[in-house]
This record gives C-alpha cells, structure tokens and sequence, in this order.
C-alpha cells in the first residue's frame, strides 16, 4: 500500500524531542499546491487532527519500556516507533495564508510529510459523553485515566476541584493514581477503599480527587500528623503508604518559585503581578512533576492499615434552644437539656489552616 503526503511540516526541531516541549511550539504545514483547494474554509476550525508519517523511524518492538518506563504493547502507546509510522496529532489551528497553515500541539519534526487532515469534532472525536452512562459510573473517566496512566487529565480535572495547580495538588494525584493502580482497586465512595492523609494542605485534594475518597462518602480518614503523606488501603487493611522524600530539596530546583511562596503566601504580601507568577510557576511546576516517575518522589511501602469500622449511623436528636436536627452523640446535656454545641457555648474540635485544633 502507497499513501501519497499532501504536505510536508515548517518546524524548529530538527530531530525528535520531548514531545511535550515540541507541542508548546508554533509550526506550519505547507500543503502541496495541487491539493490546495481542498483547504477550502478549513480556518473555519479552530483545531485539527493531523495524520503523518514517521518517516525518521527504521524500527519498532512491539512490547517495550516506554516513555517513563511502564513496558507496554506499541498499540498501547504513542510510541513513534510504530509498524505503520504512522501517527496522529489534535493541533490547534492559529492561521491560515494561502497553503500555508501556522499550527500549535504538532508532535512532528522538520520535513515531516503530512498524510491527511481534517477538522477535529468534539461529537465524533470525543468518547460518548453518554448522560446515562455517567449515572451509572460517575468515576468511569477517572478511572480509566488512572488505568491508562495519563495522570496530566488527571490532574487537569482535579485543579477543577482545587480551584489551580500546584506541586502538592499534582503530588496527591500521582500518590492516589499509584496505589489504586498499584493494588488494582476502583473506589465507588463506599467505604471499601480508604485513603488516610495526615495532612491537610494541598496534597490532600489531589488525593481525594484521585481515590474518590472524601469526607462526605466517610471513606477519607484524617490523621494531623502534618507529613505529606497518604495510605491508600483496601478494607481489610492492605494497602500502601507514599510519603513524599523531601519537601525542600522538591522546590530547590525553583528558586524563583520559593522566593515568591515566602512572599505571596508565607507573608501575605507582593504585587499582582507577584501572585500571577507565582500561579504560572506553579501550574508549571505541577505538570513537570505529573511526568516524572512515583519512585523519585515518594518513599513507597507496603503496609497493614489499622482501620476503623464503617461509619455508623447515629439515631437524631433536636437541639431545645434552636431547635435545628443534630446527630445524637453530638448533643450536649446542659441544665436538663440537649443542645447543639454552639448553644450549648461547648468547646469542639476544628478543621482549618492550622490542622485539628481545639476552639473553646
């Protein structure tokens, strides 16, 4: 079989590279003249998918280490190395002039021929986004992340929750991916699986975002040990425990990035414009460390949890001052009545910045 290119790629790189950093630059297809026509209204389309030919690649295997060292089947990667050369790429379309169509995302080196193009359609591109399928398994797309190992969506989903990106957010995606990868669990927010942080800093939503568990389904457990670190653990007790190795040294390689966190954030202070870098390190930061493997931030180990029992549930009771509905345990006998604890002016535990403390 002969499929005869259309084009060839304008780009910077001579050879190939991370693909990541060829992607975040701008390149230009030129599409031969006698297939120019065909270009008719396509920079009616802001994106693209683009299919070309490996054409530098002499050879393939099909199982090998890949990329970050999982060994994998070629057609479960995007390894370049292929048996057809072929390859494929969804790449934002900036402008078109003549037959010359500047792009960004294009994984593909100078001189590339270009097989085909066509406009990318979020209905025929996308997988069915099916209404009724999300009732049935909300968690059906993260999980599938998790299986596929493609933590950068990950983490693009949890910022949805965390409100930014930022190193400790990206560390709590990969620690949670990890073990529920690691021991081959799916979590329903049931209680089956459990996560135990022992911090509440950023860390912990990445973690919540990843394992699917939370205080609200009862199957997140907080321990104020203030240590970066989680235990993901199936009922019975097994499970691992990742514990990020050191916390200083992680951030030493940004400087720029500590100045600014003991300014902006440590001492409440620094311009708008310190607070708009911090967050453009930060986002960077976060997708430089989802791509590095687990092992060279975590100290990893297997454990046997101590878990408590499922959560119980508790019989209501009615505060007589206010009258508002609490959990029984909750209730305070104060002058032969049962009150809520903010009638009753009881001390209570709370949650915030500073861990677990105790307000009187």
């Amino acid at each position: 079989m002969e499929i005869e290119s259309i084009g060839t790629v304008k780009s910077k790189f001579d050879e190939p590279a991370d693909p990541e950093e060829m992607q975040k630059e701008e390149s230009t297809i030129i599409i031969k003249p006698e297939y120019e026509e065909g270009l008719y209204r396509i920079e009616d389309n802001d994106y693209l998918q683009v299919a070309f030919q490996f054409h530098l690649s002499d050879s393939y295997e099909l199982k090998a280490p890949r990329r970050h060292g999982r060994v994998r089947g070629v057609f479960a990667s995007r390894s370049p190395n292929r048996p057809s050369s072929i390859g494929t790429t969804c790449v934002e379309l900036l402008e078109r002039q003549g037959r010359r169509l500047k792009i960004k995302g294009l994984d593909a080196v100078d001189g590339t021929p270009i097989l085909d193009l066509k406009p990318y359609a979020a209905i025929m591109d996308k997988p069915d986004d099916d209404f009724a399928d999300k009732k049935e398994d909300p968690r059906a797309e993260i999980n599938h992340l998790i299986r596929s190992h493609d933590l950068e969506s990950l983490l693009i989903k949890a910022g949805e929750l965390h409100g930014h990106f930022c190193p400790y957010v990206s560390l709590g995606v990969i620690a949670g991916a990890y073990a529920l990868d690691e021991l081959g669990l799916k979590s329903a927010g049931m209680e089956d699986v459990v996560a135990i942080v022992e911090t509440n800093s950023c860390f912990s939503d990445g973690v919540q975002y990843a394992t699917g568990c939370s205080f609200g389904n009862n199957a997140l457990i907080y321990r104020d040990y203030g240590k970066t670190a989680v235990t993901v653990a199936k009922r019975d007790g097994t499970g691992i425990r990742l514990y990020v190795k050191d916390n200083d040294e992680l951030l030493s390689e940004y400087p720029e990035a500590e100045e600014l966190f003991d300014k902006v954030i440590v001492n409440r202070a620094g311009t708008k414009e310190d607070k708009k870098r911090i967050n453009q390190l930060w986002n960077e930061i976060a997708f430089e460390l989802i791509r590095k493997p687990v092992d060279e931030l975590f100290n990893i180990e297997e454990v046997n949890a101590e878990l408590s029992e499922y959560a119980p549930i508790f019989e209501d009771a009615f505060c007589n001052d206010c009258g508002e509905k609490i959990m029984g345990p909750k209730a305070v006998s104060k002058e032969d009545k049962d009150l809520c604890i903010s009638c009753a002016d009881a001390d209570y535990l709370q949650l915030d910045g500073r861990g677990l403390v105790e307000v009187e």
